[in-house]
């Protein structure tokens, strides 16, 4: 420990409740059953502390966390770490973490279960804590240097960095909810590495509500859509969630970054993907194929503005001073889809939250929404969605927390 004061304090409350119980061990052996308490200053010393865990498999490990770094505190509870101290440290707290050790470790002894044990468990799971919390600080752009990068090899391979992300939602039939595996997410990881086994590296991420995969994608492709094998697993995938777990996917595709400093603009692009209408598959939306159009993003803007009114092609080309033919040619061309299936899309995407959160007659949602009778909205929404307006309703979101 850096602060000497920290530790003669600690020192001396340990006299009070345990005066012979336990002593002070500077240089500990692998096999002593002791406290080990090591400060984390900086965010990588929490793969030291791993380490410690797994170097003194029979001792416990505390770590005194600085305050800068109180956010990083759930790496504790995913190591599965017995106790935790933060700065400033309170004595009334620091004694009771204390007692809680000495009796749990009083119980350890007649347990046939060792903590070596425990750690190889630990250490075989998909993923591990430190994992997690490199992956997020890179989506939110939060590491700027390439020495974490090369830190990050302890517990991710340089192989494993990923360099495009996918954000993924879904939602699981109202009619068959009791065939559903409990854990949603754990079926669709379980199926994703299935099917991507020795194909590609994957991560998952539960990311505000949505679940992240963060795959590393052969370096020979700079576009997803480009790798067709990975394409065709994606697509089984999404039918083996379907049909053997009731579940339905919908995810934004980023692009490919090979620098892992820029994978954060992957995310973001997922994101802006997953909100607009897809081009050929309703449950697959490309960055890539958003139009970079500037004069067309500016209609499109318009259209998800004005989507509750009677829009028309003129109207729209007016906006951005096209001609209605030349408009409607170059709007095919850039998104795909023609006028009139982009609108009702738009449409269509809009009234999901009205079915989802708000006990709305379908004819108030339909005229909400821009639709000009009940009847052509439901007829629409099976079109582009496949079930109908109320079967919709009786489906559950899954939340990826």
């Amino acid at each position: 420990m850096e602060s000497s004061f920290d530790k003669q304090q600690m020192s001396e409350w340990l006299k009070e409740v345990l005066p012979n119980a336990l002593e002070e061990c500077k240089v500990p052996k692998p096999e002593d059953e002791v406290i080990i308490v090591y400060e984390v200053n900086r965010l990588f010393d929490w793969v030291k502390i791993n380490r410690l865990k797994r170097n003194y498999p029979n001792s416990i490990i505390v770590p005194f966390v600085t305050e800068h770094l109180t956010y990083s505190t759930g790496i504790a509870i995913e190591l599965a770490l017995p106790a935790l101290l933060i700065k400033p440290l309170q004595k009334s707290k620091f004694l009771r973490s204390v007692k809680k050790l000495y009796t749990s470790y009083q119980e350890k002894k007649a347990s046939t279960l060792t903590m070596l044990e425990l750690s190889q468990q630990v250490s075989q799971q998909h993923t591990s804590p430190f994992r997690e919390a490199f992956l997020k600080r890179l989506i939110r752009g939060e590491i700027d240097n390439e020495q974490e990068i090369i830190q990050s090899a302890s517990f991710l391979s340089t192989s494993c960095i990923p360099n495009i992300v996918f954000l993924i939602q879904g939602y699981i039939d109202g009619a068959n909810k009791k065939a559903v595996p409990h854990d949603a997410s754990s079926s669709i990881t379980t199926v994703f590495r299935q099917h991507f086994a020795e194909k590609a590296s994957l991560s998952f991420l539960h990311f505000e509500r949505y679940l992240l995969l963060l795959m590393r994608i052969p370096t020979d492709y700079n576009s997803f859509k480009h790798w067709t094998e990975g394409e065709a697993c994606l697509l089984e995938v999404i039918e083996t969630l379907k049909r053997d777990c009731s579940i339905h996917l919908f995810m934004g595709v980023g692009g490919v970054f090979q620098d892992a400093m820029q994978v954060k603009e992957s995310y973001s692009q997922a994101r802006k993907a997953r909100r607009k209408p897809p081009i050929h598959n309703i449950h697959i939306r490309y960055y890539e194929d958003l139009t970079k159009h500037e004069q067309l993003q500016k209609a499109i803007q318009y259209i998800e503005e004005h989507y509750d009114e009677q829009l028309t092609i003129r109207d729209v080309a007016k906006y951005i001073n096209f001609s209605p033919t030349h408009f409607s040619r170059l709007f095919k061309k850039e998104t795909g889809r023609n006028f009139v299936d982009y609108v009702a899309y738009t449409r269509i995407i809009k009234t999901l939250p009205f079915l989802r959160k708000y006990d709305y007659t379908i004819e108030k949602i339909s005229s909400t929404c821009g639709f000009n009778t009940p009847n052509y909205y439901s007829l629409t929404f099976k079109k582009y969605v496949g079930i109908s307006p109320t079967d919709y309703r009786n489906t559950t979101e899954i939340l990826f927390k």
